[in-house]
C-alpha cells in the first residue's frame, strides 16, 4: 500500500462535498475518478470504488490486478476472480460484494452518488484499445447497493479540475517521461522519414524509457506528427491521422503528443524544421511562442479564462497574426487528455483557482504559411503559475 497524504487530502474534500449534498457515499467506476479517488488506473475496467461520507472508502477490483493495485492508498482491497473457466462473470462478483459492503454501512434507502451523466469522451483503462464503460450490468450493481442514486457527475468534476499536491508531482512525472518522446521527435525529423516513422519512434521512447521512470508502472503515449504547408493549415489545430507523407527540405513539422503515466495525463506540441527554418517560419515560431509566455504570465488565482486568452491575442494582434488564432487558448487537463475546466476562450467567465492545470497553446494556422501551435502544461500555484512541462 502506499502511504499518500494527497490522495488522503482529496478522500476528505470529497467526504465533506458529499456531507454538504447530503449524500451517504459515492459509488465510482469511471477509471478517471478511480485515480482521483484511490490513486488506482484499472487495467480490464471491472473495478469500483466506494466511498462513505464518514468512514474508509473500499475498493474492489479483479485480483489479476495487484501490480496495479499496489500503488493505491486505500487500506480495504476487496478483489475477485476474473475470466478463468471457473470464475463467475465479474459483474455478479462485483455486485456481492458491492451489496456486502452497502448492508454493512446501512445504505439502503439514503442517497449514494454515482456517475449518472459522464462525458462523452471515454478515459481508457490501461487497454488502451479497448475502452471501457460501465452499461448495463453497472446498473445491476448499483441497484445493489439498495439506496437510492444521484448524479455526482458535478461534484466529481469540480474534485477533478482542483489538484492535490501528488497530483501535481504525478503530472510532473507524466510531463518528464513526455519530455523523452520529444526528444525522440527532434531525433527523428529528417528529410525522407515518413511522418509515421516519427510518431513511431515518439511513441517507442515513451514506452521504453517512461516505463519505470520514478516508479511509474505504465506509460503510454499517443503521437500525431503533421508536415507540410497544406496538412498542418487543414489538421494542424484538430486531430487527424499521422500518414505516410515523407518529409521534405523547408517543412514545418508538428506533434501533438499524449503522454499518460499511470492515469495522468500530459498533453504538449511541438514543432521542428526539415532543415533551418526560413525568415518566415522563424517569424511564426517566434510569435507563437512571445504569445505563449504572455498567456503563461497571465495565469494566476483569481483571473478569469477570458483575460489568460486575451494576454495570448494581443500579442498576436500586435504581430498581426491575431486573425489566424482560430481555436481557444487553454483547456483543463490532468485525470484526462482534456479536462472542461478551467476553459481560457474570449468570454469565458470561469476563475482560475490554486491546484487547476491548464494548457497554454495558442497556435495560427493559414493556407499560405501552414499552421504553428506550442504548447505547455501549467499549474495554477497560490501567487502565479508553474509551468509542469518546463
Amino acid at each position: 500500500m502506499v502511504d499518500d497524504s494527497g490522495l488522503g487530502e482529496r478522500t476528505a474534500a470529497v467526504q465533506g462535498a458529499l456531507a454538504a449534498q447530503g449524500m451517504r457515499a459515492l459509488f465510482c467506476r469511471q477509471p478517471e475518478n478511480l485515480v482521483m479517488l484511490a490513486g488506482y488506473w484499472p487495467v480490464i475496467g471491472r473495478s469500483a470504488i466506494l466511498l462513505p461520507a464518514d468512514g474508509a472508502p473500499i475498493l474492489f477490483a479483479p485480483e489479476m490486478e495487484r501490480e496495479a493495485l499496489a500503488r493505491t492508498f486505500i487500506a480495504d482491497v476487496r478483489t475477485f476472480p476474473v475470466w478463468k473457466l471457473e470464475d463467475p462473470p465479474p459483474e455478479e462478483s462485483l455486485k456481492r460484494l458491492a451489496r456486502d459492503a452497502a448492508a454493512a454501512l446501512r445504505l439502503g434507502g439514503t442517497q449514494v452518488g454515482a456517475e449518472q451523466s459522464p462525458d462523452e469522451d471515454l478515459t481508457p483503462t490501461q487497454k488502451v484499445t479497448e475502452p471501457w464503460f460501465p452499461a448495463r450490468p453497472a446498473a445491476e450493481v448499483l441497484a445493489a447497493l439498495g439506496a437510492e442514486v444521484v448524479d455526482a457527475s458535478p461534484l466529481l468534476r469540480e474534485q477533478r479540475a482542483r489538484k492535490t499536491g501528488t497530483d501535481l508531482g504525478r503530472l510532473r512525472i507524466a510531463n518528464e517521461i513526455a519530455r523523452f518522446g520529444i526528444r525522440a521527435f527532434y531525433a527523428a525529423v529528417d528529410e525522407g522519414r515518413t511522418e509515421a516513422e516519427v510518431a513511431a519512434d515518439v511513441e517507442r521512447a515513451i514506452v521504453a524509457q517512461g516505463s519505470g521512470h520514478k516508479g511509474t508502472i505504465h506509460a503510454r503515449g499517443e503521437a500525431l506528427v503533421f508536415s507540410g504547408v497544406d496538412r498542418l493549415f487543414r489538421f494542424g489545430w484538430g486531430f487527424a491521422p499521422t500518414t505516410a507523407r515523407r518529409l521534405e527540405r523547408g517543412d514545418l513539422v508538428m506533434l501533438e503528443l499524449s503522454t499518460v503515466a499511470d492515469g495522468y495525463y500530459s498533453d504538449l506540441t511541438r514543432m521542428a524544421t526539415v532543415g533551418s527554418p526560413s525568415a518566415q517560419q522563424q517569424d511564426l515560431l517566434d510569435a507563437v511562442a512571445a504569445a505563449q509566455q504572455a498567456a503563461v504570465a497571465a495565469v494566476r488565482p483569481g483571473v478569469s479564462g477570458d483575460a489568460v486568452d486575451r494576454a495570448a491575442r494581443e500579442v498576436l494582434r500586435q504581430r498581426e497574426f491575431e486573425e489566424y488564432f482560430i481555436h481557444l487558448t487553454g483547456h483543463g487537463l490532468g485525470f484526462r487528455y482534456h479536462e472542461g475546466v478551467p476553459l481560457l476562450y474570449p468570454g469565458a467567465d470561469g476563475v482560475l483557482a490554486e491546484g487547476m492545470v491548464t494548457s497554454i497553446e495558442p497556435g495560427i494556422y493559414a493556407r499560405t504559411f501552414g499552421g504553428v501551435r506550442i504548447e505547455e502544461n501549467v499549474a495554477v500555484t497560490g501567487d502565479g503559475a508553474e509551468v509542469l512541462s518546463a
